[in-house]
């Protein structure tokens, strides 16, 4: 094992996500005489599975295992963490957020004893410090379980791909490997948050499925809580909720419909009439989103943010994908990022015609207040 090398391990399937991350771990302080790499993950079936995949490929001691989604915006990150490690042998991981102590149901977020920092985006960005915060005088405190969007270990015990073949619970079932070994988690204190996590929306279809598989494996005397899950997993593919992805899904068609045939006032109209309803769904509030951009440019008297639909370079469905880029150059330039990068944002926005008002709008929806 080398002692002086860091490894990132990434699973990805966007290779436009795995870029941006790359490029702030790019930015960071190396110490000195250490070594960084990162090991992209493409292809795999399971976080676990991907993660073990990593682990094997790598004879880094330190190893960070990352969202694709997750940006690291503390430049001192590897400085930081790598001396919470060295003076506590004991801690085998460090992770950004976690619970002090874990509800009996198994869900982190469940009880108020979450603790540590994040910037969080999902159309709002917001600096969240949670529950339980940590002393400024401390530099970490244990945890009983973190989020999976950054685990950080000095040690290696494989991902438990036999039971978690999916992408939930992967991360609390190693927080309980890593105590079995007995080895203790931290969660560093941060005066501001670590990281921005690009989250989107949660796909939770499966959620309880592994859930119950956790809880199995490392709570099996919780049959109340096993046979909730069981009841919960019988039931969530009704034809209720088909209904209901069916209805979320006619709404985001409809309202890309309206776009691409310029019935830009008509579109509008049906987002205040149906947003109330469709609060949870991601597609039909960033379409919202740039809707309200056409009204307010409309009022300033200005018509730029649907000119790539009206000149044929794009439609309506690549508006998705066009905020997400939006939201990651305006972070580029809020984070202060080398001039190269920032001069890539700005070409960007010369390019599809975004304007400072448009700029204005997902800057109030991408930064902190």
């Amino acid at each position: 094992m080398n002692a002086q090398k860091v490894s990132f391990i990434i699973c990805t399937d966007s290779e436009s996500a795995l870029h941006e991350c790359e490029i702030y771990i790019k930015q960071l302080t190396v110490p000195e005489g250490f070594v960084v790499n990162v090991l992209p993950i493409r292809g795999a079936n399971s976080m676990a599975e991907g993660y073990n995949a990593g682990m094997l490929q790598t004879d880094a001691k330190y190893k960070v295992y990352l969202h694709q989604d997750a940006l690291i915006l503390n430049k001192n990150f590897l400085l930081d963490t790598l001396a919470i490690f060295e003076e506590n042998p004991q801690i085998g991981m460090i992770g950004m957020v976690g619970t002090k102590q874990l509800h009996k149901n198994g869900c982190i977020w469940t009880n108020p004893m979450r603790t540590g920092a994040l910037r969080s985006h999902l159309l709002t960005t917001s600096d969240d410090y949670f529950d339980v915060p940590i002393p400024s005088n401390r530099s970490f405190a244990i945890v009983e379980a973190i989020d999976g969007l950054l685990m950080m270990t000095q040690q290696d015990f494989l991902w438990r791909s036999d039971l978690f073949t999916g992408w939930d619970f992967y991360d609390l079932s190693q927080c309980q490997e890593f105590a079995r070994a007995g080895y203790r988690i931290a969660v560093p204190y941060q005066e501001s948050p670590w990281v921005l996590h690009d989250s989107g929306a949660q796909n939770l279809k499966d959620y309880h499925t592994y859930r119950k598989a956790y809880l199995e494996e490392y709570c099996p005397d919780n049959q109340v809580e096993i046979d909730a899950c069981t009841r919960f997993i019988a039931t969530q593919t009704t034809d209720g909720n088909t209904n209901a992805a069916v209805s979320r899904d006619n709404a985001v068609s409809t309202l890309i419909s309206m776009i691409d045939f310029r019935n830009y006032e008509e579109a509008l109209h049906f987002t205040q009439e149906n947003l109330s309803q469709n609060q949870d769904n991601e597609l039909f509030c960033i379409l919202t989103v740039f809707l309200q951009i056409y009204q307010q440019e409309t009022e300033a008297g200005l018509h730029e943010v649907f000119l790539p639909l009206e000149n044929g370079s794009q439609t309506a469905g690549w508006l998705p994908l066009h905020y997400q880029r939006i939201c990651r150059y305006i972070w580029r330039i809020e984070n202060g990022l080398p001039q190269e990068y920032v001069d890539e944002a700005h070409q960007y926005f010369k390019r599809w015609h975004v304007s400072k008002t448009a700029q204005d709008r997902i800057r109030i929806l991408c930064l902190p207040e």
